[in-house]
């Protein structure tokens, strides 16, 4: 069967949503992932889904929309449930899915040696509904360094070093030596590769958690 699973945006909720194409590839089927055309080199680490387009479905023998903005959001709000358990919902075989099983294929990208040597920290989270300090968040990874390189990742027009693609975004939080989180995209990331990383859990809807995680709650 040619399944097609449909979430266009945020970085973070289509890699949360891999755990499903991963699933649908595991019981035989052929999955495709409808999705916008700057998320498709993630898909370059992904061996049982591949990226399409947005266009007529009629090559699907069954579509699965899992996208929660625009439509659903409201929804989800007001019922205030884990953002993994109401997307989960959403289908009949949802409940049969571990969604903290993220798996990504390892980067070829070799790294910098500095990078390997450093705590890599994300100041800037894109999509909190409560805003930590970016001093907060370098703050923390300097502690955590004690004395190594810290480099900040996130917009080059906010100051900081932008990894050029999905690709080497992911090869930076699978490399460096620690990896301090906010938002959801590099905390789900670093669930497919790391053996631990901090995450600072910036609002009572931050809900991806996971074993190898270390959560800390910030000091405003």
């Amino acid at each position: 069967m040619n399944i097609l699973l449909v979430y266009h945006l945020r970085l973070g909720d289509i890699v949360r949503c891999l755990p499903i194409a991963k699933w649908f590839h595991d019981q035989g089927h052929r999955v495709y992932f409808e999705c916008g055309a700057s998320y498709h080199g993630l898909f370059d680490l992904v061996h049982y889904a591949q990226p399409v387009l947005p266009a007529p479905r009629g090559d699907f023998d069954r579509v699965i929309d899992l996208q929660v903005w625009p439509d659903k959001f409201e929804r989800y709000v007001n019922e205030n449930r884990p953002w993994a358990e109401f997307v989960c919902d959403l289908f009949p075989e949802g409940k049969k899915i571990d969604m903290s099983r993220i798996e990504l294929d390892r980067p070829p990208i070799v790294v910098d040696p500095y990078v390997r040597d450093s705590v890599v920290v994300f100041p800037r989270g894109y999509s909190q509904l409560t805003p930590v300090s970016e001093h907060v968040m370098l703050g923390l990874a300097h502690r955590v360094a004690d004395g190594r390189p810290v480099l900040a990742l996130g917009k080059a027009e906010h100051g900081y070093h932008e990894c050029q693609d999905i690709g080497a975004l992911c090869a930076v939080i699978a490399n460096a030596r620690q990896v301090v989180t906010l938002n959801s995209a590099p905390t789900v990331i670093a669930a497919a590769y790391r053996d631990s990383w901090i995450h600072i859990c910036e609002c009572e809807r931050d809900d991806f958690f996971h074993f190898r995680q270390i959560r800390v709650q910030p000091k405003r």
